[in-house]
């Protein structure tokens, strides 16, 4: 082995610690923040019609209104939520698939699919009281007092007028990934908006001014303890799809579609 030059071993060092520094120096990629989860507890389980294609839910004080879906089959409907007897049912007409629903002061609002109509009760005799037009699909609805707040299966969530069902404002849902589309039924719940994704057991919250998730929690197990096989005529179709917050008891009730039970949860 030939013998290297000392000032040439002296130069190379030089330059190894020249580019050790520099290495060290170059900025480090942030790593991407992941979304907390959401903490739940289930503290009651309730009866549920597993015919019931659910699209939207609503509870107001003992009573579970409920949006079903499937043209020919949708309805209005409001339940006892005790013993899931049924009180009261409106059918929409075999043209219309029933999707989200809300109630504002004294008014019931009702989306539908792909007709672009909402229909509106007053509540909460559930009596028809007319019919507005909406440019989107109908997916998910909820309100935060003032505005109705209704999706189209997009990543955007729009605020509306409940006058005019103009929209006011919009924002996009985004979490770690980028945008989250496919977002569906909405229910909001003390300043924050808790949703969930189409053809998934996930519940995400939302942050409404921003569309940032700050929370998720899989709620798949919940139909496992239904005991329910999945529906022989829609399989993959028995999904979560109904929340409702109760502001008496701060519980928010989750059923699915075809699920023959609702889970009242603590979420934390």
């Amino acid at each position: 082995m030939p013998r290297i030059p000392s000032a040439l071993v002296l130069t190379l060092l030089a330059m190894a610690a020249c580019n050790n520094h520099k290495e060290a120096e170059e900025p480090q990629p942030a790593s991407t923040p992941t979304v907390p989860a959401i903490a739940y507890q289930v503290i009651n389980v309730l009866p549920h019609d597993a015919s019931s294609f659910t699209e939207g839910l609503e509870i107001h004080d003992s009573t579970l209104y409920e949006s079903e879906g499937n043209y020919g089959e949708s309805s209005l409907s409001a339940y006892r939520l005790s013993d899931g007897k049924l009180l009261t049912q409106k059918k929409l007409g075999s043209d219309f698939f029933g999707e989200g629903i809300t109630v504002l002061g004294d008014r019931l609002y009702q989306l539908t699919y792909r007709e672009h109509k909402v229909f509106v009760y007053h509540f909460p005799d559930l009596k028809p009281e007319k019919d507005m037009t909406w440019e989107h699909e109908g997916w998910g609805m909820t309100n935060d007092g003032t505005h109705l707040i209704a999706d189209d299966g997009s990543s955007y969530i729009y605020f509306i007028d409940p006058a005019t069902f103009k929209e006011t404002n919009r924002v996009q849902v985004t979490d770690e990934h980028g945008p989250v589309d496919n977002i569906n039924e909405l229910e909001y719940v003390n300043g924050q908006l808790y949703a969930n994704r189409w053809h998934t057991n996930t519940l995400y919250r939302i942050d409404p001014a921003s569309g940032k998730v700050t929370g998720r929690a899989d709620l798949g197990d919940l139909f496992a303890q239904t005991g329910q096989p999945f529906h022989p005529q829609e399989p993959g179709e028995d999904v979560l799809n109904g929340l409702a917050w109760s502001p008496q008891t701060q519980t928010l009730i989750v059923t699915g579609k075809h699920w023959p039970k609702a889970f009242q949860l603590k979420i934390f």
